[in-house]
């Protein structure tokens, strides 16, 4: 923890000094920034309150109170009472208020384009998509399901999607179950088999991006006498609870259904919990259970089984 605030810290010094915002007029011009964001506040909306404005910003109302009041001085803003509730005053742009603001945005993107400039496209998108991912974590409404809303699903694989599916079984794995480095080299070894055998007709990887980023996976892999086994379900522990792992096996199920498969099969452990659950849920059966040492552990190695002719169970979940 305490590394992670020191962390911060460094980053809001280094990026307040950055885009100058300690200067106490910003971008050259007469106003502060917390002037700018009244100024953008008010024209990014028709109708705003001074309580919605303070609320917004986080100002103090007596603070915001004489701003407003030097802004109404120098010819940016107006009030107007609300056509609804004549008691309410709205906040508006005047003319020179909204030509101030389109300045002000002029010079803004500018000095950004300067500032990244001297990155390439991929270094842009990093940039973004880190920035991006601040703003999601920090917000006041955050919650993983606000994060799962931005997510991203995908049909197939593209270069550098194997390893990095490699990576995270190997790390997740690791981190949550203990499994030693052996696993990794299962999870090698399984890839190895997917790709030595890969049918694009009837293999087919369904993943989950978060800002590019894969954050959730499943595959199903052509077997021998009309079967598939479904392999490499998993989701990244922050976008867990949010439904992405449903929405994945669904679309997996979904597909051994289109492809008139006889069955479905998997293979786990019995410290998959979560995951067994929603097997179970989707009318999997245990079918077969075995005792064994493995990855520095020892477990239980299940196999589930989904019928999927007539008179099957409904794979609904």
């Amino acid at each position: 923890m305490k590394k992670n605030v020191s962390q911060i810290r460094h980053f809001n010094r280094f990026y307040t000094s950055h885009l100058g915002i300690l200067d106490n007029h910003f971008l050259e011009s007469a106003y502060s920034l917390s002037e700018v964001r009244v100024l953008y506040e008010v024209g990014e909306r028709s109708l705003i309150t001074a309580q919605q404005l303070s609320e917004q910003l986080k100002l103090d109302k007596g603070y915001l109170s004489r701003m407003i009041k030097s802004m109404m001085k120098s010819g940016l803003l107006s009030k107007a009472a609300s056509a609804a509730d004549g008691r309410a005053l709205h906040i508006r742009l005047t003319d020179a208020g909204r030509s101030q603001l389109d300045e002000l945005k002029e010079k803004s993107d500018r000095q950004i384009g300067d500032f990244i400039s001297r990155l390439n496209a991929d270094e842009q998108a990093l940039l973004v998509n880190s920035m991006r991912t601040i703003e999601n974590l920090l917000s006041a409404g955050y919650t993983t399901q606000g994060l799962a809303g931005q997510v991203v699903y995908q049909e197939g694989l593209k270069a550098g999607d194997i390893g990095y599916l490699i990576h995270l079984h190997g790390v997740l794995y690791a981190r949550e179950e203990g499994y030693s480095d052996d696993f990794e080299a299962y999870v090698v070894k399984t890839f190895c088999d997917f790709l030595d055998h890969y049918d694009s007709t009837k293999d087919k990887v369904w993943l989950a991006r978060y800002n590019g980023e894969i954050i959730g996976c499943i595959a199903v892999q052509s077997r021998p006498d009309n079967a598939a086994q479904m392999r490499w379900f998993l989701v990244c522990p922050v976008f867990r609870g949010t439904g992405i792992g449903k929405k994945l096996l669904d679309t997996a199920l979904s597909y051994c259904l289109a492809s008139s498969l006889d069955r479905v099969y998997l293979l786990t452990t019995d410290v998959q919990k979560k995951a067994i659950s929603m097997y179970k849920k989707a009318g999997f059966e245990l079918t077969s259970s075995a005792e064994l040492q493995q990855w520095g552990q020892v477990l239980r190695e299940e196999r589930y089984d989904l019928l999927l002719g007539d008179g099957a169970r409904s794979t609904s979940i």
